[in-house]
């Protein structure tokens, strides 16, 4: 099975670095990242290309143009281009201590997703931690003192909804994943045509890949308490809500009868434009038949 580590990113050189120096350290190592930036500046872009031939992985990097907050776009950007059967998602900010690849691909099964969390680093040792060469001790390190407090409730909430869905009274999109930490099977993804790009600012995405896996008979696991990730401190971006309610895009999500496979994703006419994204590969979908 081979693996592809999917990373979106904006404008955080320094934090997507620490990312994949972190993923080197894994027990298991990844086949391929992906890094798919959603419009950084010029001179960020090339801080962080100059970092990828010291990784021990192919590192593969597609670009779309700054206009918004697309991170569904970009996701979609990074799925065309991973050869992956297996894909781990991760944002910039977030740094895996050397177990959880293999957590992620030891509990591996098509038909489902594993929806893993993040403990959150403080400002003060972020910064500390932006400074020093990646080793596993710093991880552990940081882990210790990360705040870890709400990682068992979200396990617990997790399976909570699991057994609403079985009864038929969970939210639509509950149990749901978080996009900076999971992981699917790539044709589990296409089953659903990826993350709908119609999603422009931000807010409910994630919710809305969550329920049309649900649609297409996708189940999800917890992977809360086994992979063990960590969440690298930021301002929050300018479009960020205190709530999803606030969202621009609640209306959207909210529609009824909302289809499995979504319009404007992964092989739609609707979406970012090849010439625009950069990329020189043909998205082939894997769908059998």
């Amino acid at each position: 099975m081979k693996t592809t580590v999917i990373v979106t990113v904006y404008n955080r050189p320094a934090m997507l670095i620490a990312c994949l120096r972190a993923l080197a350290l894994g027990t298991q190592r990844v086949d391929e990242v992906v890094v798919s930036d959603d419009g950084s500046s010029a001179d960020n872009v090339q801080w962080m290309q100059a970092a990828f031939p010291d990784l021990p992985f192919p590192v593969r990097f597609i670009r779309q143009e700054h206009r918004g907050y697309r991170l569904s776009a970009a996701r979609n950007n990074a799925l065309r281009l991973a050869s992956g059967d297996y894909i781990i998602s991760l944002d910039c900010d977030i740094l895996l201590l050397p177990e959880a690849v293999m957590a992620h691909t030891r509990l591996a099964r098509r038909g489902w997703f594993l929806a893993a969390n993040r403990a959150c680093v403080g400002a003060l040792k972020t910064e500390e931690a932006l400074q020093q060469a990646m080793h596993p001790r710093l991880l552990e390190v940081l882990w210790e003192d990360a705040d870890r407090c709400h990682l068992r409730r979200a396990h617990r909430q997790f399976q909570r909804n699991v057994w609403l869905r079985r009864l038929g009274l969970a939210k639509r999109h509950k149990p749901k994943i978080l996009g900076c930490h999971f992981s699917i099977f790539h044709e589990d993804i296409e089953r659903v045509n990826g993350f709908d790009e119609a999603y422009v600012g931000w807010g409910l995405e994630d919710d809305d890949f969550s329920m049309r896996l649900y649609k297409a008979g996708v189940r999800g696991r917890s992977l809360v308490l086994e992979a063990r990730a960590l969440h690298l401190w930021h301002p929050s971006v300018a479009s960020r809500m205190a709530e999803p309610a606030a969202s621009p895009n609640l209306a959207y999500f909210r529609r009824r009868d909302v289809p499995a496979f979504c319009v404007q994703g992964l092989w739609s006419s609707q979406g970012t434009d090849p010439a625009e994204r950069g990329a020189s590969d043909r998205f082939i979908p894997r769908r059998a038949g």
